[in-house]
């Protein structure tokens, strides 16, 4: 069990803390994770719970926002991958997608960019640039980015954008940026839309700083 913290800003000022709780396997791979977010003053916002068992990068994986009580999230139903949304006391929106190799253009979705890039950062800075399926179950869109290597500095930090492929769109769409630390196989710095909502209903727009990880073992 690994267990770490990320603190959300935005516009310098602190919104919110990520609670992650990872399970792992004896290889380090990831299992299933808990991320709760949480304001200053201890009020819950949502809990996004994760399975990385059938994928890394497009886990199966819900989040509920704890205020609405709005859920949505991804599952698998055999070779289909189902985007799903509901609101409370109303019937479940869905959408189906077939699933794709990576080799055509890597389907992403949740907390996928930061556990795909275990043991793939080599792969990525050979390409430069790797098409990617963005799916955002919350409207059930997708999206087209390019997940593009920018560099690595002598401590091992890597830097990724990731940015929607369409040039025109690039002036009204915000790109991601993050840091990935080899040393401890996650991202450590993170700046762009966060899933979780201001008090005006609309995404925040956060720089998160991540820290404060503990592993123990489960008896």
């Amino acid at each position: 069990m690994e267990t770490f913290r990320g603190e959300a800003r935005e516009k310098g000022v602190h919104v919110y803390t990520e609670m992650h709780e990872v399970t792992k396997d004896s290889t380090g791979r990831p299992l299933e994770a808990v991320t709760t977010y949480v304001t200053p003053q201890g009020t819950t916002l949502g809990v996004l719970r994760s399975d990385f068992r059938n994928s890394l990068n497009l886990p199966d994986h819900v989040f509920e926002d704890a205020q609405s009580k709005v859920k949505y999230g991804i599952r698998r139903r055999g070779t289909r991958i189902e985007m799903f949304n509901q609101q409370p006391g109303k019937p479940e929106n869905t959408r189906e997608l077939e699933a794709a190799g990576d080799a055509e253009r890597l389907q992403v979705g949740c907390q996928g960019f930061n556990y795909y890039l275990f043991g793939n950062v080599d792969k990525i800075k050979a390409r430069r640039v790797l098409p990617v399926l963005f799916m955002i179950p919350g409207d059930l869109s997708t999206y087209k980015f390019e997940l593009q290597y920018v560099r690595e500095d002598p401590d091992r930090i890597v830097d990724f954008t990731v940015a929607i492929e369409n040039r025109f769109l690039r002036l009204f769409v915000h790109r991601l940026e993050f840091r990935y630390d080899r040393r401890i196989n996650r991202i450590v710095w993170y700046k762009g839309l966060s899933n979780i909502k201001n008090d005006r209903g609309r995404l925040m727009d956060v720089v998160i700083e991540r820290s404060e990880e503990h592993t123990s073992e489960l008896q």
